[in-house]
């Protein structure tokens, strides 16, 4: 009998430093493209976005995505005191 893989949804630091990195050099333009929305990112590309977090992990879902580990995502806002 094989043991099923534990999933690890943490992203090492470089990964994760990489993810930041993305969300820093692209705010103004994910900003412009999705205001007040959550998006999600694979590969440097938004898959998905929506108003609501619960839509768009549906959305993930439905498109064979774990919003676990296969996606960074972030709620994209002007606002500051909504970080």
């Amino acid at each position: 009998m094989s043991a099923t893989p534990a999933v690890n949804p943490r992203p090492s630091i470089q990964e994760a430093a990489a993810i930041q990195r993305y969300w820093d050099d692209h705010h103004a333009e994910l900003l412009e493209q999705f205001p007040e929305q959550f998006v999600a990112v694979r590969d440097g590309t938004v898959v998905a976005s929506h108003r609501d977090l619960a839509m768009l992990l549906y959305e993930l879902q439905d498109r064979g995505l774990d919003a676990r580990t296969d996606v960074a995502i972030e709620f994209v806002t002007s606002r500051a005191d909504r970080l």
